[in-house]
């Protein structure tokens, strides 16, 4: 940014004295207003941004929305202009500093100095409101105040039409610290947005900070979206409650749970201070302030020279020292209604008549007053009166000059040299009042060769820009900088702008970083808007997305590109998987996208052994994409099949699986068996808690006796003794085969009463 010179006339009427500050976009000087003769403050664009439309529409903006106001709480803008070489605006000057200046110099306030400062800004705010207009860009640097003590907010320069905000180009622009969720996320913005931002500079004025933090201005602007403005009194001892209410209400989320809009906010912290009888309080100016510090310095370029008479600098066109009410030895301020001071009547000059127009010593003209023009004394009175140069006396001799020719030859000399002067004070004034001056030339639509050669040959210095253009081809001229036809001296650096045709929508970075992907929207002459943040399972949260239009489409000049920033992986809900197996149960976790960490036993009645019991989070729980959960399994023992067997086989088999026998009672049954086992409680299958691992056997009151007729007496006696018979075969060689048995096949016996033998004969 060129910082402009002190002495610099602005559209010939307003004088630099010094420069006041420096943002990213504008400086603010303060100025000397030559035809009002008044201190004023200029709001100058940066030369870098001299061809953006974007931030030339923000300066007519401000312009345009302060003319329609008119508060003593509100910064006054006196005049405005957005073409030549600079584009800038004449505000009222501000002699004390910002709201952020005197937090810096003093910390948090009690509340009585907090309700002094939040009744200007929302009694300012409340005349915006009341005219249908939205500030959305409240916050303590826009608050200042003056050497009076009076707080005033300034900036309007983000304003919109609350009827008109919904989805603007611009609806994220302002200070992540004191942006709305609804600025955030792209909703509409209506005054209930400017109370939020107010209630985060309420915040601030209690405790000294702002109450959300975050890794990047993205997470910082979202973590509004997410929790709520805790209460100042969290943060720092004695706050009342009804301070904690207020912000709590400003501050909602929800914009239909604020306060409506700033009148109503303001009649709420008067409620307060009348409740809790809070005193007047008059706010301090900053000691420090860049402000106060612009008018305590003059620029020694402006003060007089030691030899100098004391308006000597003012008729070199540079300030005066000591002319401005609170600058060092100034007299004391005056009423801001007395503009113009009459600087003193000037005597006759020695043809007798009055000079009665005079240097104002502000810049402006006064008319001497009294009879005979007597000076009229002012609080800035100090200059002196100007005589007019007494006449010569008369040169007189008596003795007469001798006459000859050496009179007549230097006549002639006189005359030549005379007449060489003439002609080179018109060579002169031609070369420096035209001839030094040339025409820029008109080269639109020529390509870089022509309008090069073109801009040369009008006998300028020539570089060249590319700017993005909606009508003109790539490569053809768009416009010059100074534009066509301005007259500036020959030589002076002239920029040609070729165009590079309609901009693209820029690709998103390999990084997805916003911040990147802004600065690359703006710089294709785009507007950058957030639409509606979406979840993505590759992308990190706050990380861009995607973009609309999408990235490549070739769009206007200005036109606004909604990016989409990703919320992170979608969540997930733990499914059920109850009653799954473990293997199936893990395959339904993994395909919701969770991980099992862990796998834990428990017993449950209702489970089978090895089955899925429940799940740590439970079912139905939301988790992140990729969050680990335990899976919990039944750890049942399973019931094995005992049931055709006998009872001394079926306890075997039982104990094996760690299962004891509690009890066994004979029921109603033939088996196949001595005692064979005819039921189990808990069934087959089923699990039992391993702490307490016993069933019930059921056991046949009967059996069947079985056939071995025919069989050899070694192969009989195994399958009966098998079946818990007891056996008599004496007399009988093992090769020998069963011709007879008592009992006979096919009959029942009671086996509950004891053993059973079969008697076997043969041959």
């Amino acid at each position: 940014m060129t910082q402009l010179a002190v002495g610099t006339l602005l559209d010939q009427r307003y004088r630099v004295e010094t420069l006041i500050a420096r943002g990213g976009m504008s400086s603010v000087y303060r100025c000397l207003d030559l035809r009002l003769g008044r201190p004023v403050a200029a709001k100058v664009l940066d030369d870098r941004l001299m061809d953006d439309p974007v931030a030339r529409e923000r300066f007519r903006r401000e312009a345009r929305s302060m003319a329609q106001l008119s508060h003593p709480s509100l910064v006054n803008v006196y005049d405005t202009n957005s073409s030549g070489d600079h584009v800038f605006l004449i505000m009222e000057l501000i002699t004390g500093g910002t709201l952020r200046e005197l937090l810096s110099e003093r910390g948090p306030m009690p509340p009585h100095a907090a309700t002094a400062v939040m009744r200007s800004v929302l009694t300012a705010l409340a005349v915006a409101h009341r005219e249908g207009m939205v500030h959305r860009d409240v916050k303590p640097d826009n608050v200042l105040i003056n050497g009076n003590h009076q707080v005033k907010l300034a900036d309007f320069g983000l304003v919109r039409a609350a009827a008109n905000s919904h989805h603007t180009s611009d609806q994220i622009i302002g200070t992540v610290s004191y942006l709305s969720p609804e600025q955030v996320d792209g909703s509409s913005v209506g005054p209930a947005s400017d109370v939020y931002s107010a209630g985060i500079v309420l915040f601030e004025l209690l405790t000294g900070d702002t109450p959300f933090t975050g890794d990047n201005p993205m997470a910082h602007a979202y973590a509004r979206l997410q929790s709520d403005v805790p209460p100042p009194s969290t943060r720092i001892d004695g706050v009342p409650p009804e301070f904690d209410d207020m912000v709590a209400r400003a501050c909602a989320r929800n914009p239909a749970d604020r306060y409506a809009d700033a009148q109503e906010f303001l009649d709420a912290v008067d409620e307060a201070a009348r409740s809790l009888h809070l005193p007047d309080f008059s706010v301090p100016v900053p000691r420090h302030g860049a402000a106060h510090r612009a008018t305590t310095v003059v620029s020694p370029a402006m003060r007089p020279g030691p030899n100098e008479p004391a308006d000597a600098a003012n008729r070199g066109g540079e300030p005066r020292e000591g002319l401005f009410p609170d600058s060092p030895g100034a007299a004391a301020p005056q009423p801001t209604t007395q503009e113009t001071r009459t600087f003193g009547a000037v005597p006759p000059d020695s043809s007798g008549g009055p000079f009665v127009g005079t240097a104002d010593p502000l810049g402006g003209l006064g008319a001497a007053g009294g009879p005979q023009g007597a000076a009229q004394p002012t609080a800035y009175d100090g200059s002196e009166t100007h005589q007019a140069p007494a006449p010569s006396p008369a040169r007189t001799s008596s003795t007469p000059r001798p006459a000859g020719n050496r009179r007549g030859i230097g006549f002639w000399v006189w005359l030549v040299v005379i007449a060489l002067a003439t002609a080179a004070v018109a060579v002169g004034g031609w070369w420096f009042g035209s001839g030094r001056y040339g025409d820029i030339p008109e080269v639109l639509g020529m390509d870089q060769q022509q309008a090069v050669a073109a801009v040369e040959t009008a006998g300028f210095s020539v570089r060249t820009e590319e700017v993005y253009d909606d009508d003109i081809e790539a490569g053809q001229a768009v416009n010059t900088q100074p534009p066509f036809g301005e007259r500036v001296p020959r030589g002076h650096d002239v920029v040609v702008l070729l165009s590079r045709g309609k901009p693209t929508v820029p690709s998103i970075p390999q990084d997805h970083d916003p911040i990147k992907y802004e600065a690359a929207v703006h710089d294709r002459t785009l507007e950058w808007s957030l639409g509606e943040a979406a979840y993505d399972d590759t992308v990190p949260a706050g990380k861009v997305l995607d973009a609309s239009p999408s990235p490549g489409t070739e769009v206007k000049v200005g036109s606004t590109v909604s990016v989409i920033l990703s919320k992170g992986p979608a969540p997930v809900e733990v499914p059920d998987v109850r009653g799954d197996s473990e293997d199936s149960a893990r395959s339904a976790l993994e395909r919701a996208g969770l991980t099992v960490s862990e796998v834990r036993s428990e017993y449950d009645e209702g489970v089978d052994p090895g089955d899925a019991v429940s799940t740590i989070p439970d079912s139905g729980t939301a988790l992140s994409r990729g969050d680990s959960v335990i899976l919990v399994v039944s750890n049942a023992i399973e019931v094995p099949k005992v049931t055709g067997l006998s009872l001394d086989k079926a306890k075997e088999k039982l104990a094996e699986a760690g299962i004891s026998v509690a009890d066994a009672s004979y029921v109603s049954h033939t088996g196949s068996v001595v005692d064979e086992v005819a039921g189990v409680s808990p069934s087959e299958g089923s699990g039992v808690d391993p702490n307490n691992a016993s069933v019930s056997l059921e056991v046949a009151n009967k059996v069947k006796v079985p056939s071995v007729l025919g069989k050899r007496v070694s192969d009989a006696v195994k399958q009966l003794t098998e079946a818990g018979f007891a056996v008599d075969a004496s007399g009988l060689d093992k090769k020998d085969r069963v011709l007879a048995q008592n009992p006979l096949p096919g009959l029942t016996r009671d086996s509950s009463r004891g053993d059973i033998t079969i008697e076997l004969s043969g041959f």
